[in-house]
């Protein structure tokens, strides 16, 4: 277990925040939430799932964190992007 003490207090807050998106999604997937894992995500999905604004989320789409395919106007991310985002955003 890493101390918490070496993280600053922000790092701190991100990684609490992670937590317990994790934990409610655990939550939901054992009483049977609807369809909680997909393939693809809305931008406002991903939004509410990262707890980010619209404007974070398009300035961290621009950055190269995480690709976006467009299919007929609208856009998607895949799962396996946010997959490989999560980690990087707990450091």
């Amino acid at each position: 277990m890493v101390n918490q003490s070496t993280f600053s207090p922000a790092a701190q807050a991100q990684i609490d925040r992670l937590t317990r998106q994790v934990k409610d999604l655990q939550n939901q997937i054992r009483s049977g939430g609807e369809n909680i894992i997909k393939d693809w995500y809305r931008p406002a999905e991903v939004c509410k799932i990262l707890g980010i604004s619209r404007s974070k989320f398009e300035s961290l789409k621009r950055s190269g964190a995480f690709c976006a395919q467009k299919v007929g106007g609208v856009v998607y991310i895949a799962a396996s992007e946010l997959t490989a985002y999560l980690p990087k955003a707990g450091r």
